[in-house]
C-alpha cells in the first residue's frame, strides 16, 4: 500500500540522503565563509591604502584642517557624554535592523569615538539591531526578505538545524545581513544562541572596520598607520583561521 501524500507534496527525503545533502550544505558553508573573508581581505586592504594616503596628505598640505575638525567633533561628542553613545547605538541598530550594511557604521563609530568605544558602541548596536530584526521575523514579518532568500537555498537548508557553530559561521558569509536575520527567525534557533553567536560573528569585521575609522580621526599619522597595520593583522589572521577551519573539516573522517 501506497503512503498518502498531499497532492503535490515530494515524497519524504531518505535519512542518507538527509545527512548526504546537509553535509554538503556545510561544506558549501565553509566555502563561501572563506571566499567571503578573502574578498573582504581585498576591500579592507584597499580601504587601508587609500586612508593611509588621505592621513599622509592631511599632514603635510592644507588638507590638515580635516584633522583639526574631526578633534573639535570628538571633543564636542565626549562632552554630550552618554547620550551621546546611547543615541549612536540606537541609531545603529535601528539602521541594522532595517538592513544597513554594518561595517560602514562601525568605521563611523572608530571615527566619532575612537576605537575601544567604538568597537563597543558598534558591537552592541549591530547585534541588537540583527536582534530586532530577528523578532520582527518570528512576529510574521517573513516577506521583508523571503523573496530573497531563493537565491541562497543552501543556506536555507543548512539554518534548518542551526547551532552556536553554524550562526558564527553564517556571520563570515557575504549574505546580506537582513536576509540571515529573517533567516533565522524562521528556525527553531535559541534567542541566546542567536545572540552570542551574532556577537562573537561581527566581532573580526567590526573589530577591523573600527580601527580603519579610529584611524582616520587620530591627529598623529604614526598611530594612524599603526591602526591600520592593526586592521590588516586583524583581517590576515580571520582569513589564516578560516582556511584552516575548512582545511580540517574538509579532511576530517565525518566530512
Amino acid at each position: 500500500m501506497t503512503e498518502d501524500r498531499e497532492p503535490g507534496s515530494l515524497p519524504p527525503e531518505s535519512p542518507a540522503r538527509a545527512k548526504e545533502a546537509e553535509g554538503a550544505a556545510e561544506d558549501r558553508l565553509h566555502d563561501e565563509a572563506a571566499k567571503s573573508v578573502v574578498k573582504e581581505r581585498r576591500q579592507i586592504v584597499w580601504l587601508v591604502v587609500g586612508v593611509a594616503a588621505f592621513m599622509a596628505a592631511a599632514h603635510f598640505t592644507p588638507l590638515r584642517a580635516w584633522i583639526t575638525n574631526v578633534q573639535t567633533w570628538k571633543v564636542m561628542v565626549r562632552d554630550l557624554g552618554w547620550p551621546a553613545h546611547a543615541g549612536f547605538a540606537l541609531a545603529t541598530g535601528i539602521c541594522v535592523m532595517l538592513g544597513v550594511p554594518r561595517l560602514p557604521l562601525c568605521g563611523a563609530a572608530g571615527l566619532i569615538f575612537g576605537f575601544a568605544e567604538g568597537l563597543a558602541l558598534s558591537l552592541l548596536g549591530s547585534s541588537f539591531g540583527s536582534y530586532g530584526a530577528f523578532l520582527l521575523s518570528r512576529a510574521g514579518a517573513r516577506r521583508l526578505a523571503e523573496s530573497r532568500t531563493n537565491r541562497w537555498p543552501w543556506l536555507a537548508k543548512l539554518l534548518q538545524k542551526p547551532s552556536l557553530i553554524r550562526v558564527i559561521w553564517v556571520r563570515q558569509i557575504m549574505v546580506p545581513g537582513l536576509v540571515l536575520n529573517v533567516l533565522l527567525g524562521m528556525t527553531r534557533v535559541r534567542h541566546r544562541v542567536f545572540l552570542l553567536g551574532t556577537l562573537i560573528g561581527y566581532l573580526p569585521l567590526n573589530l577591523a572596520f573600527t580601527l580603519v575609522g579610529s584611524g582616520l580621526g587620530k591627529g598623529d599619522l604614526a598611530q594612524t598607520l599603526a591602526q591600520l597595520l592593526g586592521a590588516l593583522a586583524v583581517i590576515h589572521g580571520i582569513a589564516w583561521i578560516l582556511w584552516r577551519l575548512n582545511a580540517n573539516h574538509k579532511t576530517s573522517p565525518s566530512a
